[in-house]
């Protein structure tokens, strides 16, 4: 069989680094004590409405912060597991490292700048541009390493043998549903909402700055507030759906490698 998934991997070591790199800064900025520092003011606020939004928005950063780190993780294993492209070499240029990294520091600055309507709207605003950017360069990357995946196993499904052919088309239902979650799911027009939405979260916030109305800033939290929980509700879904559809397909990849006596390793 010349279909090997694990030699993705090896050859995607830059963009790994990379990404190690990226939770690292945000592991070593997080240890530093912000949090501490931020749990004592919090402790210190009187109750009130618009310290109410700071901290669901402040909390809600956080746990963007968590899901960021879980599903880069989640998606490149998945992409190492069932991905093996035919002349392709994953990117391992300045602008990748660049683009992680900043995403990861302007992650970290949504947490630091969170006591802040308009500071906060400013930095999830970049934060949104950088990743509607990387989003589009990530996604036609994944595309062209589907399409020559498939490239590779079409060789295997035109192979006499019954058990190489079974295998290939086990992984070819795999790579579908990949193709499906990353690349026929509008994952540029989500990044692209997010940005236009979080433009009209500064806007409220530079009123609240211009003006002092404490309603815009309120709203200001409010309008960030539901970007992140509803394009998380929405990718979750997504991420559901896609484990979901793997799920029988990695069962009767496991059977076969077993009728075939080789060993597992998930």
């Amino acid at each position: 069989m010349t279909y090997d998934p694990k030699d993705l991997r090896e050859r995607s070591k830059e963009i790994t680094n990379a990404r190690t790199w990226g939770v690292g800064l945000i592991t070593a900025l997080l240890a530093l004590g912000l949090f501490i520092s931020e749990v004592r003011r919090i402790r210190a606020l009187s109750l009130d409405l618009i310290n109410y939004a700071y901290l669901a928005v402040f909390i809600l950063s956080g746990v963007l912060i968590f899901l960021w780190i879980w599903s880069t993780e989640k998606e490149l294993d998945l992409l190492f597991e069932w991905l093996d492209p035919q002349r392709y070499e994953p990117p391992s240029t300045l602008k990748e490292t660049f683009l992680i990294i900043a995403l990861a520091i302007l992650l970290i600055g949504l947490l630091l700048a969170s006591r802040n309507p308009m500071l906060f709207g400013s930095v999830f605003s970049a934060y949104s541009l950088v990743a509607l950017f990387a989003g589009i360069y990530r996604d036609r990357e994944i595309a062209l390493a589907i399409d020559k995946s498939k490239e590779r196993l079409r060789t295997d499904l035109d192979l006499g043998d019954q058990a190489v052919k079974k295998r290939a088309e086990l992984y070819m239902a795999g790579i579908n549903v990949l193709d499906s979650y990353f690349i026929r799911n509008p994952m540029a027009l989500r990044s692209a909402l997010i940005f236009l939405f979080s433009l009209l979260g500064l806007a409220l916030a530079i009123w609240w700055r211009v003006t002092g109305s404490r309603s815009a800033a309120f709203l200001s939290y409010l309008v960030f507030f539901l970007i992140i929980l509803s394009s998380e509700v929405v990718i979750g879904v997504w991420r559901n759906t896609r484990d979901t559809d793997l799920r029988p397909i990695k069962a009767d990849l496991r059977e076969l490698r077993r009728s075939e006596g080789s060993i597992l390793s998930y």
